[in-house]
């Protein structure tokens, strides 16, 4: 086997352009309903909350879309960095064990010095199992795919329903649980928010709160292997057909399953009449074809006249999209929490943050990629990845992540 070492220099220009681009556009969603997550308008009294129009559309049209395309990219670089390790004659499986260990390093100093709501924490765990099914050809990875997202998601959202476990504590010092996590976030220390943090912290509630998400991100992931196996991010020209069957059916099927499943989370299509089992199957895969119909339209547009727009924008912000992801963290942190803001801004507002915060982090990514060629917190992790510091520099990267 060849040294780590031989696998390091891929120059920027190698890099798969589009799925920059995809993953600045998917960072974008995931920075709005993050935005929603900070804010918690939805702690508030409700007579107190307003513009209900906004929250439920953005509910319908950006909640779990966005996330899912996400994955796929992830999924997407796996299998590309898995051919590249091939061709170096590189040992992948121990390379890349050791590349999600530390990913999972670098998520918890996220998730537990800054913000329960981490998702990198998931990923790099999904990362060392998507090594056991690494030798599926296409066709077998996509039924693999399909089974985890149109089977396996629903009877696992079933059973989660049926059983009900409960691990959050119903109050904390005396105040009901949801009291004391708001005054911790918006007025208590630093510690108390920690504190706060940890209690409600999804991998703290590991069987409450991750079994569901784990296996849902796990499909999508092997759909991302899949159409990387298949060359679709490389040459997308000669997927019309599919992409055709993703706006058609994404934008049916896919946008009725939102809207079922927002009809579900806010209690307008009661779930508890055994005849509604199969509207469960159908809304998990139909929201995975929303994402779909997201991805067709970006690639549709990207190869239009505006392609220029999202390679000068979207494209940096992608390349870039762990650092973006943290900084969105670190910036709203600042913001929200022990301001006295969170509860109290309008909808509105709050995505016109948003889309102010995108736009900064789109100014920055080209600012320190014209000097840089890889972002502070990926230079960081390929550092560890690769074990010494002095084996990659930040002008030197590997081209898919």
């Amino acid at each position: 086997m060849a040294s780590i070492g031989s696998f390091q220099a891929t120059q920027p220009h190698e890099r798969i352009h589009l799925m920059d681009g995809l993953r600045g556009f998917a960072l974008f969603g995931i920075l709005i309903v993050n935005t929603w997550s900070f804010s918690r308008v939805e702690w508030l009294p409700v007579e107190q909350q307003t513009q209900h129009w906004l929250t439920d559309s953005l509910k319908i049209l950006v909640d779990t879309k966005f996330i899912t395309i996400f994955s796929m990219l992830f999924g997407a670089g796996f299998y590309l960095q898995q051919q590249r390790a091939l061709a170096k004659g590189v040992n992948f499986p121990a390379y890349y064990t050791k590349r999600m260990l530390f990913l999972f390093v670098i998520a918890c100093l996220h998730a537990y010095l800054f913000w329960f709501g981490d998702i990198v924490r998931n990923y790099a765990l999904l990362g060392v199992a998507l090594l056991t099914v690494r030798h599926l050809s296409a066709k077998a990875t996509l039924r693999l795919a399909l089974l985890f997202i149109g089977f396996l998601t629903p009877v696992t959202y079933i059973l989660n329903e049926a059983i009900g476990k409960h691990t959050n504590p119903d109050q904390v010092d005396g105040m009901p649980l949801t009291t004391y996590i708001f005054t911790a976030f918006t007025t208590g220390s630093y510690p108390q928010i920690l504190r706060a943090n940890w209690i409600i912290d999804p991998w703290h509630n590991f069987i409450q709160d991750l079994p569901i998400a784990l296996v849902a991100m796990f499909g999508r992931m092997l759909l991302g292997v899949w159409l990387a196996k298949i060359g679709f991010f490389r040459n997308p020209a000669a997927h019309q057909r599919l992409i055709g069957r993703w706006l058609w059916w994404g934008g049916t099927v896919g946008v009725s399953s939102s809207v079922a499943f927002w009809a579900m989370g806010n209690g307008r299509l009661p779930m508890d009449e055994l005849y509604m089992i199969p509207v469960i199957f159908l809304v998990t895969g139909g929201l995975v074809l929303h994402s779909l119909f997201y991805v067709g339209l970006f690639i549709k547009s990207y190869s239009s006249s505006l392609g220029t727009l999202w390679q000068g924008s979207l494209v940096p912000v992608g390349r870039i999209g762990l650092t973006n992801y943290f900084s969105q963290t670190v910036l709203a942190f600042t913001f929200f929490y022990s301001t006295g803001m969170i509860g109290h801004i309008a909808p509105t507002i709050l995505l016109g943050c948003a889309l102010g915060l995108f736009a900064i982090q789109v100014l920055l990514s080209r600012w320190w990629l014209s000097n840089h060629k890889s972002g502070p917190v990926e230079w960081a992790w390929r550092v560890l990845s690769y074990w010494a510091v002095g084996a990659i520099s930040p002008k030197a990267e590997p081209t898919e992540s």
